[in-house]
């Protein structure tokens, strides 16, 4: 695979899976964070990779497991040379068509938050053997052509990665089968109103329930209070605009939902340690 052919943002076809990306192939994903449209799950097995993911530092080495849901970001800063990667990819197309929010809802958080977790020797070398089958699969060019096969590899990618958070990086107590329904209501609304509703309370309303069940609820089913998890889709989301776009800052303050900049800017200070300016310097 040429540095050409690898999209930087999305991918031109349903699904691929490859061994083949390269050190220079990921030299593209360097000095600038680059926003992905698809999914994308890579399974390391050899090497070393320092990257920024959704604003996160993240030391990718072998037995890492890394999912890249859509409007992920990444940015690599180091690769070693001797890196070795199985990657496989969902386009934003198919991807619309998914319903993945629906099946990993409840850890959807805990993906974005954690996009790299580390899996054991004897579970990585399975997985590996699984990536090998399917690209000997792949070679005979039958996949992309069967929707009904892709969709089958997507839903078992993502409970796969669903099973290994649960068992890898489980919560302090699994909620209960209500608790989750008012989880995955919450982060529904969440994504359709972070830019406009900044209050808890609106989203307990949103989500029928009382401001303190509300609370306790989201912590038990996340391990996050619903403040943390409202600020985390707003800062995501801030880094990225401030650092892909050139839109001036007190633009971003209303597109993200603060009546003002100077409210933006204490909110972008305190949970960063630096202002948006500074922050937006730093791509310089």
């Amino acid at each position: 695979m040429n540095p050409s052919e690898f999209p930087k943002i999305d991918l031109p076809v349903s699904f691929i899976i490859t061994n083949e990306v390269t050190p220079e192939i990921l030299q593209y994903y360097q000095y600038f964070p680059c926003k992905i449209k698809a999914c994308i799950f890579v399974l390391c097995t050899q090497g070393k990779i320092e990257a920024v993911v959704n604003m996160t530092k993240q030391t990718i080495e072998a037995g890492s497991l890394v999912t890249l849901l859509p409007n992920s970001f990444i940015q690599i800063e180091h690769c070693s040379d001797d890196i070795k990667l199985y990657t496989l990819g969902f386009s934003s197309e198919f991807m619309i068509h998914s319903h993945y929010m629906r099946t990993a809802m409840g850890y959807f958080y805990r993906i974005t938050n954690k996009p790299s977790l580390k899996i054991p020797p004897r579970v990585t070398r399975l997985y590996e053997q699984g990536c090998q089958l399917l690209m000997r699969s792949d070679a005979y060019g039958v996949m992309h052509q069967n929707d009904n096969m892709v969709n089958a590899i997507f839903n078992l990618c993502i409970q796969i990665c669903i099973n290994l958070y649960s068992h890898y990086l489980p919560v302090a107590k699994e909620h209960n089968c209500r608790e989750g329904e008012i989880y995955q209501e919450f982060i529904t609304t969440l994504t359709k109103y972070y830019n406009k509703e900044h209050n808890v309370q609106f989203y307990a309303q949103a989500c029928n329930v009382t401001l303190q069940h509300f609370c306790a609820t989201i912590k038990r089913a996340s391990g996050h209070t619903a403040l943390d998890i409202i600020r985390h889709f707003l800062i995501v989301n801030a880094k990225e605009l401030l650092y892909t776009t050139n839109k001036p800052i007190k633009e971003i303050a209303f597109e993200l939902g603060f009546t003002t900049s100077s409210h933006f800017n204490r909110f972008f200070r305190e949970q960063t340690g630096m202002t948006p300016l500074q922050f937006r310097n730093k791509r310089i």
